[in-house]
């Protein structure tokens, strides 16, 4: 396929999507683009090939367009929804099978296999070191039922104390600012 085919297709993805996409308070469209954004930076930066980077949008713009809270099988779904479309687009066999493989490693928890699907499982969790870290996980807390802001913190704390980038470039990011979301959680569960 030629590369320049892509913008044309990764156009397609993004309306089917936007169509396709749960509408949750997090889990929705705007953070399929946010994960779209955070990859294509993430590529740019590890110098990825112009076919990989186009299969790491694809996979970032349709990772979750299923999702409920607490399903386990989440990115299965959204993978199936995803193939009979991406094959009408003109997606060959083998690039549905890799972006498939990337989907699937954004499963929690994860365990990506190769750089690919690492750069992918760093996009999904970049705001985990920005600054915008509270106000989407508030927007979680509401999608997960949780009751009050200091259940939700606790649960914060623990995933960002045990969460670890997969790559160097995304730990350059953000780690600082994941230090600083960790910091600022134990300070808010002191004051409760």
């Amino acid at each position: 396929m030629e590369a320049n085919n892509y913008p044309g297709k990764i156009k397609a993805v993004e309306k089917l999507a936007e169509k396709l996409t749960h509408k949750g308070p997090y889990h929705n469209f705007a953070h399929e683009l946010d994960v779209y954004r955070t990859v294509s930076l993430l590529a740019k930066l590890e110098n990825i090939s112009v076919e990989d980077k186009f299969l790491l949008q694809t996979a970032a713009l349709l990772h979750d367009n299923f999702y409920q809270p607490y399903n386990l099988l989440n990115e299965e779904k959204s993978v199936e929804r995803a193939k009979n479309h991406l094959l009408k687009i003109g997606y060959s066999i083998e690039q549905i099978r890799r972006i498939k493989a990337l989907i699937l490693a954004t499963k929690m928890p994860q365990k990506p296999a190769n750089l690919l699907e690492k750069l992918l499982c760093d996009a999904d969790l970049d705001n985990l070191g920005r600054k915008d870290f509270f106000e989407l996980g508030e927007k979680i807390r509401i999608e997960f039922g949780l009751s009050n802001n200091e259940e939700g913190y606790q649960r914060q704390l623990q995933f960002l104390q045990a969460h670890q980038y997969h790559t160097e470039v995304a730990r350059k990011l953000r780690d600082t600012g994941k230090q600083e979301n960790i910091e600022k959680l134990k300070k808010l569960l002191e004051e409760k």
